[in-house]
């Protein structure tokens, strides 16, 4: 039955008695303390106007706000605008319903007034608060109730601020600085937020489509508080449904109404915002059919029901199950609390998880981390103080900074409850102390997924044999099907469905998905960027995309499905707070074959202007790295100019273009396409941004990748370059220092291992050039390099890192002993 708005207003009102509830008051809130009508015209523009034009004794009176703005500043000034405002609004009483309002535990007040009549309610309330004014800064920590005034505050302008603080509609709005950042706070508030109450705001005043982009998220939490009328203005009820839900119960009655729910018993459930509860599916009562097992290899887009199918009857009728279950099962029963699933994409980890999932919600609850917050470790703390014994799934778990997933796992090390990781195999090349970090735990247990065994092997070719056009593997009979597995796909499932997903019946179906709708520039837009963080690895929060483009990215992708008439579109969809598209392999074929390199180019460089403006958390700031990465643009994106053009927009945004790791890229461009004299002087200003990152924060910036670059540079420039006599020596002499240095460093990585083979490679190749005596020093010193790295190989962390390093040493041996 579906529930009715007024109780989800009540059951999002009982959550947020916890935390998580935003008010945000406009002008009726306090309109009648400051003897404003109320009436549908209430609101902070409509009032500064009937003010202004009083003022300035204007006839007839001025109609735009900022006409008679202008023409009032051009009489008063500063100081004389700030008087007039600050006489204006300020407020002495405040009645007992608006007081009442604050008894509600909020954990966050927005306002655009200017007056002071939330303060002296909550003063009234005996409540302790930090009023905040736009010009402060938003990034203040608060031990009281914030009360954040969007708009200025009269009671801290100054004649200093007065010009940076007082929001005089929306064109000065957009033009301050400081509260363009307070937005970005305002979002990430209501992102977290289990319910945003707005009262005495009429969704015309404050400018909301310029603030919140993702109206999907926000529309299901968002109720307005209108006065008591008999017959609701339709515009002001249909600028309020497009953000949420209105209710014409008036300031007076939301008050009693608050009132009566605290004195109820508050729910137990804990606060959610970072994770949701997992709910398993009932089992489907029918067996799959061939076009479900289709859409899970192909689109990525798993029936849950089919899935609890397979685990309650045993089979594997729908999909593969993994060994690496029961492994996991029989090392929880033993002790083991911390689990890490890594392997490489594709590997089947989401849906080895769901199936985990399936298995322990019915001794334990489950929850599934959505997108990490800033509070993520005092929700935690929540959940298990609920539930000792609940089970965290957090896929992707190095998106988290090193010191948050180690505060992490010491709240499960030897606890009643349960953390289940999954990582990519190359997130732990960005990682490897954080592994390390893991397995000083007791009860930690990392399970990689490893290679396909014979019962998965046999479960593969039955379902794959349902995928009906595709031709290169139903063209084989049972034994060749089980060698292309064995063989060609080396008993992995990455390889296997690189096979699948690459091949010309898959391109074909998702050509004629993509072609059952004509998309307009900005849906190409947004089906790209889905796309290409999937390629990426991720399935991307609708809130992140939505704030990242600065449009309802869940609206637009939810369009997509009702032109078809409700069928979902398959490419890129909406599941709750996350878009999800074809796997990561798919994805790149879709944005290969049906994508110009300039879509790409157009739909990327706008989103990292925006994250480049903006305080990203780990999630935004992990997006923000791997957006600009060459070698993840490279995979895409072939022709160089379009590459160029990337980097050359990127520089435009001074965030971007002081970070020395953005001129590594370019350079890796430029070596890329041969222009070796460009590479070498955009590899020096890294060095050069590197210099004026430690002289303007006073912190030691980590050169150990332009250092490795610049190594891997020179022997570029030898291999093209032919150089002989002195430069080639202090060529070879260069690089094998730098790489010593690097490998001399803690925490050690792969990647100067394989700068050795370039220099291994190049010394075998140009031995002939050398000047007399300077062959044979060289010949010493990399000797001595390769005998340190065999030394230091051993150090690394085990799976991605240590395989890359020791397979790389191994040829660098095998082509200099």
């Amino acid at each position: 039955m579906e529930i009715s708005p007024f109780d989800e207003f009540e059951r999002r009102l009982n959550l947020a008695r916890k935390g998580g509830g935003v008010l945000f008051c406009g002008a009726g809130y306090s309109a009648d303390c400051l003897n404003f009508a109320a009436d549908e015209t209430l609101g902070t523009g409509a009032q500064l106007l009937e003010l202004f034009n009083k003022e300035l004794r204007q006839d007839p009176p001025y109609r735009d706000l900022q006409n008679a703005s202008d023409a009032l500043h051009d009489k008063l000034a500063d100081y004389g605008m700030m008087q007039l405002l600050q006489k204006r609004f300020l407020v002495s009483n405040v009645t007992s319903d608006m007081t009442d309002l604050l008894r509600f535990p909020w954990q966050t007040i927005y306002t655009t007034n200017y007056d002071n009549g939330l303060e002296i309610a909550a003063q009234a309330a005996k409540i302790r608060v930090d009023d905040l004014n736009n010009s402060d800064d938003p990034k203040v920590k608060t031990t009281k109730l914030p009360i954040i005034h969007l708009h200025g505050y009269v009671q801290k302008w100054n004649i200093d601020n007065f010009r940076e603080s007082c929001v005089l509609g929306a064109e000065s709005y957009t033009k301050l600085t400081r509260v363009q950042m307070w937005l970005d706070r305002f979002r990430r508030d209501i992102d977290q937020a289990q319910i945003v109450v707005f009262v005495g705001f009429n969704a015309g005043d404050f400018h909301l489509s310029k603030a919140i982009y993702d109206l999907t998220g926000l529309r299901e939490k968002a109720f307005f508080i209108n006065r008591p009328t008999a017959q609701a203005n339709p515009d002001v009820t249909a600028a309020q449904k497009r953000l949420g839900t209105p209710f014409f119960i008036g300031r007076t009655e939301f008050a009693k109404y608050l009132n009566d729910l605290l004195k109820k018993d508050a729910p137990k459930d804990p606060l959610l915002a970072s994770f949701s509860k997992y709910i398993p599916a009932d089992p489907a009562t029918t067996i799959p059919t061939e076009g479900q097992i289709e859409e899970l290899f192909i689109y990525g887009d798993p029936d849950f029901s089919q899935l609890a199918r397979d685990l309650t009857n045993n089979v594997s009728e729908y999909h593969v199950q993994r060994s690496a279950l029961r492994s996991v099962l029989g090392a929880i029963e033993d002790g083991v609390r911390i689990v890490l699933f890594d392997g490489f994409p594709c590997d089947g980890k989401s849906v080895l998880i769901t199936d985990l999932a399936y298995r322990l919600s019915g001794t334990r609850p489950v929850y599934q981390m959505r997108q990490p917050y800033e509070n993520i470790l005092d929700e935690i703390a929540g959940i298990v103080h609920h539930a000792p014994n609940a089970a965290l799934i957090i896929e992707n778990c190095f998106d988290l900074s090193q010191e948050r997933l180690a505060s992490i796992t010491r709240q499960f090390d030897g606890s009643e409850g349960l953390l289940v990781l999954t990582s990519r195999a190359v997130a732990v090349d960005a990682s490897p102390a954080g592994l390390a970090s893991l397995k000083g735990l007791k009860s930690f247990r990392r399970i990689p997924l490893a290679r396909l065994d014979d019962v998965e092997t046999a479960t593969l070719i039955d379902l794959a044999d349902q995928i009906a056009g595709w031709r290169e593997f139903r063209g084989f009979d049972l034994n060749a099907r089980r060698r292309f597995i064995e063989i060609t796909c080396q008993s992995s499932l990455p390889h296997f469905l690189m096979r699948l997903l690459r091949s010309e019946y898959v391109t074909t179906r998702y050509q004629e998905e993509f072609n059952k709708l004509s998309l307009s520039q900005r849906e190409r837009e947004a089906v790209i960027m889905a796309l290409y963080i999937a390629h990426i690895g991720e399935n991307a929060p609708v809130s992140f995309l939505s704030n990242a483009t600065e449009v309802d990215y869940g609206a637009i992708i939810d369009k997509l499905s009702n032109r078809l008439g409700g069928e979902t579109f398959r490419l890129v969809r909406r599941n709750g707070n996350v878009i999800q598209t074809v796997p990561s392999i798919g994805a790149e074929n879709i944005l290969r074959s049906l994508f110009k390199d300039s879509d790409i180019v157009d739909a990327i460089v706008p989103v990292l202007d925006n994250l480049a403006s903006t305080f990203r958390n780990d999630f935004e700031q992990r997006m923000f790295s791997q957006l600009m990465r060459f070698s993840i643009l490279s995979n895409i994106v072939e022709d160089p100019k379009e590459i160029d053009r990337f980097f050359d927009n990127n520089r435009q945004k001074p965030e971007i273009r002081r970070m020395p790791l953005f001129w590594l890229q370019w350079h890796m461009a430029k070596c890329s396409s041969g222009e070796l004299t460009v590479a070498g002087k955009f590899l020096e200003q890294g060095y050069k941004e590197a210099a004026e990152y430690e002289r303007r924060t006073g912190r030691k910036f980590d050169l150990r990748q332009l250092d490795d670059r610049r190594a891997k540079f020179l022997m570029q420039r030898v291999s093209q370059q032919n150089l002989t006599g002195a430069l080639l020596f202090s060529a070879f002499k260069e690089s094998i220092e730098l790489t010593e240095k690097i490998l001399r460093q803690d925490d050690p990585k792969h990647y100067p291992f394989e700068t050795i083979i370039e220099i291994v490679n190049q010394f075998s190749d140009k031995g002939d050039c050398f000047l007399s005596g300077h062959k044979d020093f060289v010949s010493r010193i990399l000797d001595q390099l390769i005998s340190y790295a065999e030394k230091r190989v051993g150090v690394l962390a085990d799976g991605y890192q240590g395989d890359k390093a020791r397979s790389a040493l191994r040829e660098a041996v095998a082509g200099f002993r």
